[in-house]
Formats: structure tokens, C-alpha cells, sequence
């Protein structure tokens, strides 16, 4: 059952980091884009947190 969630954690962090890079890319330009770049990073890093814990 743990396997599970952890893959479901690590689905969450990917998909986290892969938004972050792409709205990191326009950051500069569009504040909408580092607004989601930031919330994408929290996201990431609460689903690593969050694996690291079930360990």
C-alpha cells in the first residue's frame, strides 16, 4: 500500500518540478509565472518532504 503512494508522491513531484521549470522560464517577464513557479517548488518540495517521512 505504501508502494502506492509513494509512487503517487513521486508522480506529484515530477509534475511539480517540470510546471516550476517551464513557468521559471518566463519569470522574469510574466509575475503570473513566478507566482506558479514558487507554488509549483512548495509543492515539490512537500511531496519530497512527505516521501522522506513515510521512509
Amino acid at each position: 500500500q505504501n508502494l502506492g503512494r509513494f509512487t503517487f508522491l513521486e508522480a506529484c513531484a515530477t509534475a511539480c518540478k517540470s510546471c516550476g521549470d517551464s513557468c521559471e522560464e518566463h519569470a522574469s517577464m510574466h509575475e503570473h509565472c513566478r507566482i506558479c513557479a514558487e507554488a509549483c517548488r512548495r509543492c515539490e518540495q512537500a511531496c519530497r518532504e512527505l516521501i522522506t517521512s513515510l521512509t
